[in-house]
């Protein structure tokens, strides 16, 4: 299944959205807005739909068409299209699916074999140092083909606490600051983890990475009740005191909040809370929780889209007034891609077993999904890692042009499709039907418009409003 489109869309993609001051138009893969009123709208979609129909327009009609045409409005766009072929030059690698902590909903039961009674693994060094063999080799020579690429990145992530393999990550990333000064090509290391570190491993994270993002649940109870240690104990104490030595060494790092139906409704809490601890944090994400993993063991529950989306809303007053960059994943109007990740364009991640998936939530090969996340594995006997072609060719698949629930969605472009591991689940691509995330993604999507949209006046039909057309409500 191939996702490239050689020919632009047409027509042109113009959705009417509406809220309490009128519709809206919306050209997603121009990222062009304007408010209306519905004798411009009606205008706007007929000529969208059939261009010879402006010879039958009355000159106020046409002056609308005119105003939003000369804006871009009506501009056949190619669409987006994801890189062809795997030459990944970045890999993210799972050390250990061990953990330190008994996160009630943790998606892969880390710390206790993914919860099909799989033994708890530590990844061999040579596994790690063929993955950064590999991906160093591809940006050199891609550098060396004038391919606009900077460095090979390593990501340090896991099906568990990644630091309870400290050993091997102090030689993953020795070996890989030796292959990028021998090959001349920079090598940059991120970090995913849970903080809770001894004082050595932070010396070591602080001075070797370039970014990391810290899983914590925003307030100190929450991070104690949802985030045990493994001995059951709180382990807010020690995850503070990791992130306040972030703060002063300047790392960036980022903090990924699970939001669940209890805390729902501190999340404008939440952000006040890490405003004031942790000044200067590059984003603070939310994610509702999904219920999979240890979560379906647990009390925890997703909240409704409804409270997600208001108590996102909230927050978002009080994150641009404390400075705070909030993100949730579905609500990015400002990228047009064709894949929600990089799950159909070249994911290079190696589990703990030397397994290579296109997922991070698809990590053991007893999960059902693994059949058609994993593509790969490292060959024990040949010393390197050996792809399945028909495999990467179905990944490839995995893009919004082949959603068609998402069809006539003005946020495909965008979340397009959003993740397909939770949309899809195993059923086939054409039963795609969406998530009770599509609510949380269209509402947040449209609320990025409306704000983008608050200072600018409105494209209006002069003859059936009398007031000026005006094209200046195009973002």
């Amino acid at each position: 299944m191939d996702c490239k489109r050689t020919q632009p869309p047409a027509p042109p993609e113009l959705f009417v959205l509406r809220d309490e001051q009128g519709p809206i138009l919306y050209a997603p893969l121009s990222r062009l807005m304007a408010r209306a009123n519905d004798s411009a709208v009606r205008v706007a979609l007929a000529y969208a739909s059939d261009p010879s129909t402006l010879d039958g327009m009355t000159q106020d009609e046409q002056d609308v068409v005119f105003a939003l045409r000369d804006r871009g409005f009506f501009e056949q766009r190619a669409y987006p299209q994801h890189e062809v072929g795997f030459r990944p030059v970045q890999v993210t690698l799972f050390p250990t699916n061990n953990c330190n902590l008994r996160c009630s909903y943790c998606y892969a039961f880390g710390g206790e074999g993914g919860g099909n009674g799989e033994p708890l693994t530590t990844m061999p060094l040579e596994v790690a140092q063929r993955s950064i063999d590999l991906i160093a080799r591809n940006a050199k020579e891609r550098m060396d083909a004038g391919e606009p690429i900077r460095n090979f990145l390593v990501s340090i992530h896991g099906n568990g606490e990644p630091f309870c393999a400290y050993d091997l990550i102090r030689k993953i990333v020795w070996y890989g600051q030796d292959v990028a000064e021998r090959l001349e090509v920079p090598a940059v290391f991120n970090a995913a983890t849970n903080g809770v570190l001894t004082e050595e491993q932070l010396d070591f994270l602080i001075a070797n990475f370039h970014s990391v993002n810290i899983s914590f649940d925003g307030l100190p109870a929450y991070q104690d009740a949802n985030r045990p240690l493994a001995s059951g104990a709180g382990s807010f104490a020690r995850l503070d005191h990791t992130m306040r030595r972030l703060v002063e060494a300047g790392v960036d790092f980022g903090i990924r909040t699970t939001v669940t139906a209890a805390m729902v409704e501190s999340m404008p809490q939440i952000v006040e809370f890490v405003a004031d601890n942790y000044p200067g944090i590059e984003q603070l994400h939310f994610e509702p929780v999904w219920e999979c993993g240890r979560c379906k063991t647990s009390t925890d529950t997703m909240p409704s889209p409804q409270d997600f989306t208001r108590n996102y809303l909230a927050a978002l007053e009080v994150a641009q007034r404390r400075g705070v960059r909030l993100v949730f994943s579905g609500a990015r109007q400002d990228m047009i891609v064709d894949t929600f990740c990089k799950v159909s364009s070249g994911s290079f991640t190696v589990t703990p077993t030397g397994d290579v998936t296109a997922c991070y939530e698809v990590s053991y090969a007893s999960d059902p999904r693994s059949k058609r996340f994993f593509f790969g594995r490292f060959d024990q006997a040949v010393g390197d890692f050996v792809f399945d072609q028909d495999k990467l060719d179905e990944l490839s698949g995995l893009c919004v042009h082949n959603f068609h629930f998402c069809d006539n969605c003005f946020c495909r472009w965008h979340c397009a499709g959003d993740c397909a591991a939770k949309v899809l689940d195993g059923i086939p691509i054409e039963e795609h039907q969406g998530s009770v995330r599509c609510q949380i993604s269209r509402a947040l999507t449209l609320n990025q418009i409306q704000r983008k949209l608050d200072w600018k006046p409105a494209i209006k039909d002069e003859h059936a409003q009398g007031t000026d057309t005006d094209a200046r409500g195009v973002h």
